[in-house]
């Protein structure tokens, strides 16, 4: 549950999504669904009377809390994907109040427990599923999709819970734009969706999607409360990107990368990108902790203070040197085309045999990802078959 969105300069759509990596933020920080009504919820935000708490969640898969993805390409995650959060439980700015219901620098930590997460491409349906704890059988709940740009850390998002422009209310506000749609359904005996659900014919863009309670439509008052049960984020992106390359190579030898976009103009401008990781190095464990405060916010990927990365949308070469940062040296390399050059060459000659995992991506300006791949490949020991 995990995904991210907008910041400043808000208009009703970028609100939405924003709330949208509130709620991701929260449940990456939980550890264990409870089974009283009290320890069911990890987080809440108060402002202007208006209220939003967020359900625990845990590690499990068939009960843990999580929405559940299909369709699409499924891409491998980091394994293990762990998250652990040590810092303040409440978070005061600008009339919004955010608080955890945990101890004040309790650490708590979990992992996700799936192994993949689809992208789409134009055109692709996504299905859901939401598994949550027993406790919610029978509930009528709410699903939201939202549509919008995506927030890119946890600083952000403490930013946004305290912008004096957003409004709870307005969040959930029925009728105002076209950027989101709401659906009505009921959990079974287990906690679980009674059906999945599917969407068509989505328009390429980051999405999130938010499961609350029903509202209880015989409560009169003026203010809002929402229970949110889980939310996650997607993309779906322009093209299919198609990657040929060799999958078994020996030790010492380059890597040669061909990409192309079906259904691409001819005349787009964009840039390729090809990683390749082996899979043993392939992990994100996060750290988080905060005071409340920006300054004294620190998110950090595997040890690696993510301040300390310099990382420049723009700038190719900060870029490179950050991803590869993160992944360590002799643990896999990256590299990063000129405009509409679509072939790369990989250089291996420091990378031991193994397992590795190839991503290729493809950007085009003013529209950010518009194609993503994944492949496996060997390399052996000179002299050596692959198996």
């Amino acid at each position: 549950m995990k995904k991210k969105i907008g910041t400043n300069g808000i208009d009703m759509r970028k609100c939405k999504l924003t709330f949208a990596a509130l709620i991701c933020i929260f449940a990456l920080i939980s550890v264990s669904a409870a089974v009283s009504e009290k320890g069911l919820w990890i987080a809440s935000i108060e402002k202007n009377g208006d209220s939003v708490v967020f359900a625990d969640h845990d590690d499990s898969q068939d009960e843990g809390g999580w929405i559940q993805l299909s369709g699409g390409q499924e891409i491998q995650l980091p394994e293990p994907l762990s998250f652990i959060y040590n810092g303040t439980n409440c978070v005061e700015k600008a009339g919004t109040v955010v608080k955890l219901n945990k101890d004040s620098n309790t650490e708590v930590n979990y992992t996700y427990p799936y192994s993949t997460h689809p992208f789409y491409t134009d055109g692709q349906k996504v299905t859901m599923t939401y598994n949550g704890p027993s406790a919610f059988k029978n509930q009528k709940v709410n699903v939201y999709l939202v549509n919008g740009s995506s927030v890119s850390s946890v600083k952000k998002a403490i930013v946004l819970a305290g912008n004096e422009s957003i409004n709870l209310g307005q969040i959930f506000g029925e009728g105002t734009d076209n950027s989101y749609i709401k659906l009505c359904a009921t959990l079974d005996k287990k906690g679980d969706l009674l059906k999945p659900i599917t969407f068509y014919s989505l328009k390429p863009g980051s999405y999130g999607i938010i499961v609350t309670l029903a509202d209880d439509e015989d409560k009169e008052s003026t203010s809002m409360e929402k229970k949110v049960l889980s939310a996650t984020g997607f993309e779906v992106v322009n093209y299919e990107l198609k990657t040929k390359a060799d999958n078994n190579m020996k030790e010492g030898d380059n890597l040669d990368v061909t990409m192309s976009l079906k259904k691409a103009p001819a005349d787009g401008k964009f840039t390729y990108g090809a990683l390749l990781i082996n899979e043993e190095a392939y992990k994100a464990e996060i750290n988080v902790s905060s005071n409340g405060t920006i300054d004294g916010t620190n998110v950090s990927v595997n040890d690696i203070d993510l301040r300390d990365l310099g990382i420049s949308s723009t700038n190719k070469s900060e870029l490179t040197n950050a991803v590869q940062t993160l992944i360590g040296e002799g643990n896999g390399t990256i590299s990063i085309s000129d405009e509409n050059q679509n072939t790369l060459s990989l250089t291996t000659f420091d990378l031991q045999p193994g397992n590795y995992l190839l991503f290729t991506g493809a950007y085009e300006p003013g529209k950010g990802l518009v194609g993503i791949d994944q492949d496996k490949l060997t390399i052996s020991t000179k002299g050596t078959s692959p198996i």
